[in-house]
């Protein structure tokens, strides 16, 4: 069901983009962050490179850019699982001066994919997750700005998987502590 909200709320943010596009003289950002996840149910903190894109509108004050997002936890022999996280959905928000403040809403999918994980599970996995958090951007420059993120990266786990940590994780959603800082381009 909320599934379903988020996808209505995209396609009416989609279909206002005709007023916005021409608004706007750098509408496309494009960016590389650091990110950290901490997945409460299998005990992990990960990090990642990862890169996003994103393409703002303006209207009356208020900015929405719909934005994708791909990030790669590499996996380790400490046990990390190998995660791919991949983003798409809108942040809004305003720009006062050289700031600007949005939420972001973001559904998409995270892939546990790593041969860590395989090998204690016998299985890789891909879940449905949603990112909802706030961006704080700086910019240096009309060009350039620093970014911030933080938020709730929501991943449901759909079935029962053990690892040798943990006895058993149980099917639902799991509320993972997800930040994010980076720098993004302007053209």
């Amino acid at each position: 069901m909320q599934f379903r909200f988020v996808a209505v709320v995209l396609i009416f943010l989609a279909a206002l983009s005709t007023i916005g596009a021409a608004q706007t003289d750098k509408p496309l950002e494009i960016g590389t962050q650091f990110t950290a996840l901490r997945l409460y149910t299998i005990g992990e903190v990960t990090a990642s490179v990862g890169a996003r894109a994103s393409y703002e509108l303006h209207f009356v004050g208020l900015t929405i850019a719909p934005e994708v997002e791909v990030n790669y936890f590499p996996q380790f022999s400490s046990g990390d699982f190998g995660e791919t996280q991949f983003m798409a959905g809108a942040r809004t928000g305003v720009s006062i001066g050289r700031r600007a403040f949005f939420i972001k809403t973001r559904p998409g999918l995270v892939h546990f994919g790593g041969a860590d994980l395989t090998e204690r599970t016998g299985r890789s996995s891909t879940n449905f997750a949603f990112d909802l958090g706030g961006v704080y951007e700086h910019f240096v420059s009309p060009h350039m700005a620093f970014r911030l993120d933080w938020g709730d990266t929501m991943i449901r786990f759909s079935s029962p998987s053990s690892t040798a940590q943990f006895s058993s994780i149980k099917p639902g959603w799991s509320h993972n502590l997800q930040t994010a800082c980076g720098v993004v381009f302007r053209f």
